[in-house]
């Protein structure tokens, strides 16, 4: 796909994610997709406007225990925003916990995440990738 335009994600969004997945799944450089979803999702607005606001309290409950877990104590989160990108099952979304931002996203079919926490313990940003045994689970939908 030649030279690529910062925050292009919405011009083709299987391009886009499929890069995204394969390094958020790399076995030990995982951090290079939080650097992609930085570059080529955050800043895209129509990116977040093709994404539809969701609850989902599962994946919010998941969100906390890994952000607790790389803070070193039990934290609350404030105001999770989570956004649907439906048609490419597609999860991201930012919350505030502990005095630091914490952006998100994470892959229905891969059952995989990535957390980035900024700024981090030891430096300006952490990023842990989380997975879910079993899938994102909605009791909204039971």
């Amino acid at each position: 796909m030649g030279a690529s335009l910062m925050n292009s994600a919405s011009q083709d969004f299987p391009y886009h994610l499929s890069v995204l997945r394969e390094r958020m799944l790399h076995p030990t450089a995982y951090e290079k997709a939080a650097s992609y979803f930085l570059e080529e999702f955050a800043g895209d607005t129509a990116f977040v406007r093709s994404s539809d606001p969701e609850q989902m309290p599962h994946l919010v409950s998941v969100l906390r225990s890994v952000v607790s877990k790389a803070v070193g104590s039990t934290v609350e989160l404030e105001s999770a925003l989570v956004s649907y990108l439906r048609a490419h099952r597609f999860v991201h979304g930012n919350v505030r916990a502990a005095g630091r931002i914490v952006l998100f996203f994470y892959f229905e079919e891969a059952d995989t995440g990535i957390v980035m926490l900024i700024p981090g313990v030891r430096g300006e940003m952490e990023t842990a990738r989380f997975k879910l045994a079993g899938g994102l689970i909605n009791p909204l939908r039971n």
